[in-house]
């Protein structure tokens, strides 16, 4: 299996492209020997005999995942960044930008729904740079003192009325 950078992404953005039978997209693990959703892992040896472990991204189960093989130029999520990801649902998305911002990033996770919110706050507990936050994305001012300024915001929120972009940000 060959792991290469994704083409339309820059080296550092941290998303790839695992060659195979199938080409898939991944991202290196920042918690090997674990997965979120029964996700495939790929484990790839370097020459160093070093071992890195990649999730596969199914860009039918996200809309970030799609949007990047769909050619979005900038997705403005990079190693160290930190995110605001609105409609986190249970996690599935965000423990790739997890993976993406890695360590030294954080990726604050709003979701409505306590179901979902109840698998995000699960999915939390194994990676040390997501903050769940089980709150309405349409209230920031109910969740801001969780949150410092941001580099990125990413928004999948379902919801008839009032529109996200009426928020009192």
């Amino acid at each position: 299996m060959l792991v290469t950078f994704h083409p339309r992404e820059c080296a550092e953005i941290g998303v790839f492209i695992a060659r195979g039978k199938e080409d898939v997209l991944v991202t290196r693990n920042i918690n090997p020997g674990e997965s979120v959703y029964s996700e495939k892992r790929i484990s790839v040896e370097s020459p160093d005999l070093t071992k890195t472990e990649y999730r596969v991204w199914n860009p039918f189960r996200s809309k970030l995942a799609a949007g990047i093989l769909g050619g979005i130029d900038n997705v403005f999520i990079q190693p160290g960044a930190k995110v605001l990801y609105l409609g986190a649902a249970s996690g599935t998305s965000v423990s790739h930008v997890s993976d993406i911002v890695g360590e030294s990033g954080v990726v604050y996770a709003v979701e409505f729904s306590h179901r979902s919110g109840r698998d995000l706050v699960n999915m939390a507990k194994k990676r040390i740079n997501v903050i769940p936050i089980v709150e309405d994305a349409r209230h920031p001012q109910k969740y801001r003192m969780l949150i410092g300024m941001v580099d990125a915001i990413f928004a999948d929120v379902a919801q008839v009325s009032p529109p996200l972009h009426s928020a009192n940000w």
